[in-house]
């Protein structure tokens, strides 16, 4: 409880453990455990803006304190532009040492143009990890 006058103590930010970017994650439904199909860290397009037609992300994070926001961003490597793709939720944590495991999923994402990207967790305004996804124009010249 914080008294009139003090400021509350800030929760500190949740631990990322994992961050995997792949084409499809199953949940076995008898016992819940994932399997994560396709994992990937680039894509290929002959042009632009292009369509990806479906991205899932694999999170687990742990040393969370109550109702944790998440979100999920892809951007531009300098953050020139607005997020190509953005998705939000929260996480509970009852007890700080569990292991809280998150799926994103997203279709036909459009993506501006060829470069580096990153696809960040966000908990707030705290990036706990991120990934570099590299966006490469493929085909039309020959090399």
């Amino acid at each position: 409880m914080v008294e009139r006058g003090q400021k509350p103590k800030s929760v500190p930010a949740p631990y990322a453990l994992a961050l995997v970017v792949c084409d499809a994650i199953w949940r076995d439904p008898s016992t819940g455990k994932r399997t994560i199909l396709g994992c990937f860290s680039a894509i290929l397009a002959k042009e632009f803006p292009t369509n990806h037609p479906l991205i899932s992300v694999y999170a687990a994070i742990t040393d969370g304190h109550g109702k944790v926001p998440v979100a999920l961003r892809l951007v531009d490597v300098d953050e020139e532009r607005d997020p190509v793709l953005e998705l939000k939720g929260e996480v509970q944590f009852d007890d700080p040492r569990i292991v809280a495991e998150i799926d994103f999923a997203a279709a036909n994402i459009v993506i501006p143009g060829p470069g580096e990207y990153r696809l960040q967790l966000m908990s707030g305004a705290n990036l706990l990890m991120e990934r570099r996804i590299a966006v490469l124009k493929v085909g039309g010249q020959k090399e």
